[in-house]
């Protein structure tokens, strides 16, 4: 692949993005302050939110130049593989959540799907 580190970026603004957007949820982007129009207002200022937008942004950016240098058959699964990953470790690291034997295998799949793909 070419620009490898620039597909490992693309993926890690992805996956962080996913991250803050769901710390913007906590923050009363949920709608639970539906009622006060102040609040939510405000909330779309979330910092989180903000950071969310452009984290995906420069996702978005660095994804162009990854397809623009390499076959999207292979890039574009590669990438959705390995950000499907780094969602499972950063809800694990970040936000607490369990991994059990069925995320586990997941990963195993999808890792095996790349190296498939990946493989010439």
């Amino acid at each position: 692949m070419n620009d490898p580190l620039i597909a490992v970026l693309a993926v890690l603004c992805n996956a962080s993005a996913q991250v803050a957007m769901k710390f913007a949820g906590r923050a009363g982007m949920n709608g639970a302050d539906a009622a006060e129009s102040v609040n939510r207002w405000m909330a779309w200022l979330s910092p989180w939110l903000l950071a969310s937008v452009a984290l995906y942004g420069l996702s978005f950016l660095l994804t162009i130049r990854v397809f623009a240098n390499n076959a999207l058959s292979v890039a574009s699964p590669l990438m959705a593989g390995l950000t499907f990953i780094c969602i499972v470790m950063a809800s694990w690291l970040v936000l607490g959540e369990s991994i059990d034997v069925r995320k586990i295998g997941g990963i195993v799949l999808i890792l095996a799907g790349i190296v498939v793909l990946t493989y010439r």
